[in-house]
């Protein structure tokens, strides 16, 4: 709202009956409620007086409609003050201390110089006497830091401000290189330490949206003489002499008069151009819209409009009204809180020395007001301060020195073009305010179309280099184009007649062209394009690095050439050092490295132990002696207890030739793979584990054989240094021969073994090489034994060697980093060089060039031999688990035979009529058949029979005369069949009257059990009982194979009588096994066969004969029968 007269008469009115009902009704009211007040100081200026007056009716008449402050009575009133201090020290002991005053409002309306040297002695007294001050003072020269201190709330715009908005403007415009002149006439601290705190907030902030990272590229501050005949000439020629040749965007502070000292002297030397621009702050520019001859196109800051102006009185009376509603609710808080009202006024008197000249209530009140709400938040000059007791919200308005006609010519004039103010927006219903920049017709320097760049379009460097692999790497030029082709670039080198030639046509001026290349190279490129500029590449005089000399206390090579400014930049593999940083700059490090030790590998013979070294010593005898013997010794343990297998002994060893040591053979044969032959377990337990151990050996012989061929290579002697303090380097001549080592002189590396290992240093010196290329074929041709030196360059060389022969011993030490050298004072240029590093860095662009430029085949080679190491036991512990697990099962398949012959035949056997589980398992199967049970009682006679000799005698007999009766059975079959023609043995007759034996129809189905479904109902009664003796004993757990074993050839081997087929068949006893046919019986069989068809007399005793079988047989009476 506008408070300033607008000679409206209705309006005049209007706020005149405001009056009567602001001050009248609220006198009568509030003349028993008790009183508080606040006075506004002020200059006594006619054309202010007006929108003060109408701020203190427009709050006393919203004070009577707000609640909360009617218990209150409010004096607010101004007080014109003078420029004497004794009429101010009067005006606060008569006028404002006894009328309970506990604010003062200071309004500074007038740059008076006069008027400004009292306002630091009135601020002094308010601080003195503990009082808050709300204050309006843009020509504040003291320091805004101490606002706090003084208790002091600043309402007007400040230094601080005015930083703010310039920022504004370098990044609305992208001038990110700025540099500050300023002068002692004014409070420059105030401005460079804003400037740099918002610079250095920006730089900082890692959120979104980023803004432009700023630098300031250099800070003048002149302190020269002010004297109007002197000036203008020092102000030249200090711009002359300390201007930064890079500098476009500049910043002035002084104070108006030597504003113009300042801008004249840019002129003169060029400072003002096209490309130029001046940014004033208000302090420099003066009173606005007025007519000047600064340069068309500079810019200026200004915090008020033009004295007396409708914007000026708007903008006094709005920050007026709203100061008295900070305070107001201050008061109304203080209340709250439970001050009373004795508390609410300070107790301070001019006049009684008994009373405390501070009032310690002023910090609380100050403390509310500073972190209060804002006040007319609504309105277009809000309140609120920050934490240096500041106000947030200020208007600044942006000048511009444009074309105007006055008095008929073209002159320049101070024009808005844009201001700085509080915005209210509204986000998800809350309102928000902040400061927006608006600009508008804005006429650039030298009537440009577009704004200057802020920067040269192309700076130039010169940067001085050296060659070192692979970071500088000089190339000869393209013999076809006689350029340097993509990724080299052209630089100058020294002339050398031996390396270049006599007619050289590029030799100028001692240098010759060349192409370089390499990673610094490459970073060289990078940072030319992002920073825009040209550069001249050049490599230093002395070719040297740089290295204090002893005697004289100087430097020579690149840190020379930096300390006499021949360069403005050095890009190679230059070390950071301690004592290179005090005499130059350097950039951060942009790659890490150290000193190292090289050494040659030396060819040797293949190692004699070369097959045992894929596996060290214990895990060989845990292999070879451990796990062989005790799988070997458990899987014989397993078949001795297993019942298919040796049974505890109760299998023959003819049937099955099973020990321990052919249990090894089989191990053995089994962990080489042999193809040799070997004898097999049979029991399942043994078997099992035999599996398990198959599976050992692949394991074993896979990662034998994987690591073998890393060790069957010709092995390589080197010396294998332990690190620079290794006894070979510190005392050289105990190593027979003297050991030699060397390095490069005039470098970081030298500098350090000068420093730190004076010894070392002063033995090598005969030995040290002038290149690291000489200094690699010195090592391979034995002349020196090892090489010291920078680790990234070595580190290339070992990648890059042919042979592959070179290598690094011991540990990296003196790490330091590479880094871009820069003269002493280039702060500037090292910040910006920094920036882009940290940003290549981030994104991993260093990373990369370090990958490609660092690798080489030998360290892919290397790196490819370091896979194979010898195997110890914790690398083959899972096989040797496997092993465990093996033995740990075997013994319960061990346990489950047992369960199986103990008690599971018997009950299997009640289900398997059809034998079904032959189909299953053919020893199964066969473990419950009849004939299984008959092989099993024979073995049983067999095993057990009686070894006296006269129960022998007697078996013999009982066997005989059962022999004898069979016999005479089969004379009386024979007899009958001579006279019937039939046969009529009761043996083999069955029911239906055929001739048929069982123990061949056995035979003939033994092959198909399945077949055997139906049992012949006329079956032989000793068969029956043969069958019932076999269900009543469980106790045979025999597993002897009826197919392997027949009967016919147990008793052919038991007799040692060899057999044809037919006597074979005759043979065949009932089916009663368990009895052995005598001697004599099997005579008389074998001669009876053959007298039945010599002797038709069957009752003719039969002679001697001879029979197919080469033997003789005696025939047997009838009487003998």
């Amino acid at each position: 709202m506008n408070f300033a007269g607008s000679g409206n008469v209705l309006h005049f009115v209007f706020w005149s009956v405001i009056w009567m009902l602001g001050t009248s009704p609220t006198v009568f009211v509030n003349s028993q409620r008790p009183t508080l007040g606040l006075r506004i100081l002020m200059p006594n200026l006619i054309k202010m007086q007006e929108p003060v007056r109408k701020a203190i009716r427009m709050v006393q008449y919203n004070s009577l409609r707000r609640r909360q402050i009617r218990s209150l009575k409010l004096d607010i009133q101004k007080s014109e003050i003078g420029d004497n201090p004794s009429e101010i020290f009067d005006l606060f002991c008569s006028n404002i201390l006894p009328k309970q005053v506990n604010t003062v409002l200071y309004l500074t309306l007038k740059d008076d110089s006069k008027f400004l040297r009292l306002t630091d002695y009135m601020t002094n007294i308010i601080h003195d006497l503990g009082l808050p001050l709300l204050s309006w003072n843009p020509y504040l020269t003291g320091s805004v830091q101490n606002q706090r201190k003084s208790r002091t709330l600043q309402l007007s715009p400040t230094i601080y401000h005015e930083a703010q908005v310039i920022l504004e403007l370098l990044y609305s415009y992208n001038w990110t290189h700025f540099t500050i002149v300023t002068s002692s006439q004014v409070n420059s601290f105030d401005l460079i330490s804003a400037i740099t705190s918002l610079v250095k907030q920006n730089n900082d902030y890692q959120g979104y949206p980023r803004k432009p990272r700023l630098t300031c590229v250099t800070t003048l501050v002149y302190t020269g003489s002010y004297d109007i005949d002197y000036v203008d000439e020092e102000t030249k020629e200090f711009l002359k002499k300390n201007n930064h040749k890079d500098s476009r965007i500049y910043i002035l502070h002084t104070s108006r008069i030597h504003t113009y000292s300042v801008m004249d002297a840019a002129q003169d030397l060029g400072l003002a151009g096209s490309d130029y621009l001046w940014i004033l702050t208000s302090s420099s520019t003066g009173s606005p819209f007025r007519t000047t001859t600064l340069p068309i196109g500079t810019f200026g800051i200004s915090f008020k409009g033009e004295y007396g102006s409708d914007r000026e009185s708007d903008l006094v009376a709005n920050v007026t009204k709203n100061a008295i509603e900070a305070w107001i609710d201050a008061m109304q808080k203080m209340k709250n809180v439970g001050y009373n009202m004795d508390q609410q006024h300070p107790d301070v008197s001019c006049n009684n020395s008994h009373v405390p000249t501070t009032w310690d209530v002023g910090e609380e009140l100050y403390n509310l007001m500073l972190n209060g709400d804002t006040a007319g938040a609504d309105t277009e000059y809000p309140i609120e301060f920050n934490d240096i007791s500041i106000n947030k919200y200020v208007h600044l308005q942006i000048l511009n020195v444009q074309e105007a006609m006055f008095r008929g010519r073209l002159r320049g004039r101070l024009t808005e073009v844009g201001s700085w103010a509080p915005v209210v927006t509204t986000v998800r219903y809350s309102k928000k305010i902040e400061m927006k920049l608006e600009m508008r017709g804005i006429t650039w320097p030298g009537k440009m179309r577009f704004p200057p760049k802020g920067r040269p379009d192309r700076r130039f460097f010169r940067i001085a280099t050296l060659e070192e692999q692979p970071y500088v790497m000089y190339k000869e030029l393209d013999n076809s184009t006689g350029e340097c082709g993509p990724p080299s670039i052209p630089c100058r080198l020294v002339y050398n007649e031996t390396i270049h030639g006599k007619n050289d046509t590029s030799l100028f001026n001692g240098t010759v062209v060349r192409c370089c290349a390499g990673l610094s190279i490459d970073l060289l490129k990078i940072l030319s394009e992002k920073m825009a500029f040209d550069f001249d590449l050049f490599e230093v005089a002395d070719r040297s690095f740089g290295v204090e000399n002893e005697i004289t206390g100087e430097w020579n090579g690149l840190i020379r050439a930096l300390q006499d400014r021949q360069a403005d930049m050095v890009l190679t593999a230059l070390q950071i050092t301690p004592k290179r940083n005090q005499l130059i700059e350097f950039s951060m490090p942009y790659l890490e490295t150290g000193t190292t030790i090289v050494v040659s590998l030396r060819k040797g013979a293949i190692s004699p132990t070369a097959v045992l070294e894929p596996y060290d010593y214990p895990s060989w005898c845990l292999i070879l002696v451990f796990s062989v013997h005790s799988i070997g010794a458990s899987i014989f343990i397993f078949e001795w207890l297993s019942p298919w297998g040796l049974d505890q002994g109760n299998t023959p060893m003819r049937e099955h030739a099973f020990s321990l040591f052919r249990s090894f053979w089989l191990i053995w044969a089994m962990l080489f793979g042999a193809s040799v032959s070997a004898d097999n377990p049979r029991g399942g337990a043994s078997r099992f584990l035999a599996n398990v151990w198959a599976l050992f050996a692949l394991v074993f012989l896979a990662s034998y054989t994987a690591n073998l061929a890393a060790f069957m290579i010709t092995k390589e002697v080197y010396y294998d240094l332990s690190g620079i303090k290794d006894w070979r380097l510190t005392n050289p001549h105990s190593h027979k021969p003297p050991f030699k080592f060397a390095t490069v002189p005039n470098g970081s590396t030298e500098e350090n073994l000068r420093q730190n290992h004076p010894e070392m240093f002063s033995y090598m010196k005969k030995y040290n090489q002038p290149s690291v290329r000489e200094a690699v074929k010195a090592l391979k041709k034995g002349e020196i034994q090892a090489f010291i030196y920078d680790a990234t360059p070595l580190e290339y060389q070992i990648g890059i060697d042919v042979d592959c022969h070179l290598i690094s011993v011991g540990k990296w030490y003196a790490m330091t980093g590479y880094g871009v050298g820069f003269p002493k004072g280039s702060g500037i240029l090292v910040e910006e060089v920094n920036s882009y590093l940290l940003d290549l860095q981030e994104y991993g662009e260093l990373d990369r060039l370090r990958k490609f430029w660092l690798a080489g085949a030998c360290h892919s080679k290397q790196k490819r031999k370091q896979n194979s190491h010898q195997l110890g036991i914790l690398n083959f512990t899972s096989a040797f688990i496997l092993l465990a697990s093996g033995i740990v099962l075997g013994g319960i398949l061990l346990i489950l035979e047992h369960l199986y012959f103990r008690f599971g035949r018997k009950c299997l056997k009640q289900y398997d009529k059809c034998g079904c589980c032959a189909l299953v398992s053919l020893s199964m199967g066969k473990s419950l058949t009849f004939e299984q049970s008959v092989m099993e009682a024979l073995d049983y006679t067999k095993k057990h029979r009686c070894k006296d000799p006269v129960c022998e005698t007697q078996i013999w007999k009982v066997k005989h005369q059962l022999d004898i009766a069979l016999l005479k059975i089969d004379k009386l079959n024979k007899d009958m069949k001579a006279r019937n023609g039939k046969t009529s043995s009761p043996l083999a007759i069955t029911e239906r009257g055929e001739n048929s034996d069982p123990l061949r129809a056995k035979d003939e189905e033994s092959s198909d059990p399945i077949g055997r479904k139906k049992r012949d109902s006329e079956e032989d009664p000793i068969r029956k009982k043969l069958l019932a003796l076999e269900d009543s004993d469980p106790s045979r757990d025999d597993d002897v194979d009826p197919d392997d074993v027949p009967y016919a050839k147990v008793e052919q081997h038991q007799n040692n009588l060899p057999r044809d087929q037919d006597v074979e068949k005759d043979n065949m006893r009932s089916p009663d096994r368990s009895m052995r046919r005598s001697p004599s019986y099997n005579q008389a069989v074998a001669t009876d066969t053959e007298a039945v068809s010599a002797a038709p007399d069957i009752n003719q005793g039969l002679k001697q004969r001879k029979l197919s079988d080469g033997k003789y047989y005696s025939s047997v009476n009838n009487e003998e029968v």
